[in-house]
């Protein structure tokens, strides 16, 4: 068939040049960044659709918000072809109706080989412009692990266990040391941040004379004081799911849910995320409830936030389900608003 593309066809084809253009000039490969040992081996060939679509069409059917999940950190560095054959096929699973935005990084700038501010900034960069010109009205969001918000900022005077864990900290992750998270949500190429406290154990902050609630709370006031709610929506981030059956008392489920959800929640954030559903990690099972979707003391105090109107996320992908597409779906509804959805990237 010969003759002018259509408008929606000549849009399509303008994004595609716009991605080709970006990737081939910022792609890691292209510019010779090295590959860190910690980022994988590279990413093959995209799986078919068909599996990611229809969890879309489900998780939309059974009126939970979607975000589509892909690791382009990883497609970056590979070089221009593969970043190119990840954004177009996030950009055609965002296109799905209930679909509300992007994740492109998991963990961004931590043990990814993402070791500098400035592979960073170029990868957001990039990312941002690939994505804004493939799916415009979709929105971007990254998570990342920020080490020194567990070290009680802005806490006048600074105990000594928490000054010198500040230091530790920007020594182990500069390029996630605080002042550069400003910089990078000030590039406003990301629309939500998924945020991880870095909180350490609940014995260090006894042994500085504190407690982990108190640094969770300490952690989101500093979020607070620096801005970043006016340039990103901030929601925070937390694995709670567990191997095989769960295992942890009434009473400290209650206070792992106090710390990790109620705290964020009350400081600002707009959702937390839950990781995971279903999911094979270290060689064991890991999900929110027991085998067989049997409730446990962790999903029974998730019913409850939910009862009480929290926003909460989940992660699950198609190919690992307790029970099958449509009741998994059909049961994270029950309790979560919205789901992370891979995108087949690898």
């Amino acid at each position: 068939m010969t003759g002018r593309p259509t408008p929606g066809a000549a849009r399509w084809m303008a994004a595609l040049a716009v991605i080709a253009s970006i990737a081939t000039a910022g792609c890691g490969a292209a510019a010779g960044l090295k590959h860190s040992a910690d980022s994988g081996p590279p990413p093959g060939p995209l799986s078919p659709v068909s599996d990611y679509l229809a969890a879309v069409r489900v998780a939309h059917h059974d009126h939970l918000t979607v975000w589509i999940e892909t690791d382009l950190v990883r497609r970056w560095e590979a070089g221009p072809a593969a970043f190119r054959a990840g954004v177009r096929r996030a950009a055609f699973l965002a296109s799905q109706p209930g679909v509300a935005g992007i994740k492109v990084a998991d963990e961004l700038g931590y043990n990814d080989g993402m070791d500098s501010p400035a592979k960073i900034r170029r990868f957001l960069s990039v990312t941002a412009h690939a994505l804004r010109a493939a799916a415009p009205h979709t929105r971007i969001l990254v998570d990342m692990v920020v080490p020194q918000l567990g070290c009680l900022p802005g806490q006048r005077p600074a105990m000594p266990g928490a000054a010198a864990c500040m230091s530790r900290a920007e020594a182990s992750y500069p390029q996630l040391a605080l002042p550069k998270i400003d910089a990078y949500l000030r590039m406003h190429a990301i629309d939500v941040l998924d945020l991880s406290s870095g909180l350490l154990s609940p014995g260090t902050y006894s042994s500085w004379g504190t407690s982990i609630d108190a640094a969770q709370a300490a952690a989101w006031r500093e979020a607070a004081r620096r801005g970043w709610p006016r340039l990103v929506l901030l929601q925070s981030r937390k694995a709670l799911a567990h191997p095989g059956s769960y295992r942890s008392t009434p009473a400290q489920t209650q206070a792992d849910l106090h710390t990790f959800v109620d705290i964020p929640l009350a400081s600002g954030a707009h959702a937390v995320d839950v990781w995971t559903w279903h999911q094979q990690y270290d060689g064991a099972m890991y999900s929110l409830m027991n085998p067989g979707m049997q409730p446990n003391t962790l999903w029974a105090g998730l019913v409850q936030r939910r009862r009480a109107h929290d926003v909460l996320f989940t992660h699950m992908s198609p190919h690992s389900l307790e029970s099958g597409l449509r009741p998994d779906l059909a049961k994270i509804a029950t309790v979560f608003t919205a789901v992370f959805l891979p995108a087949g990237t690898g």
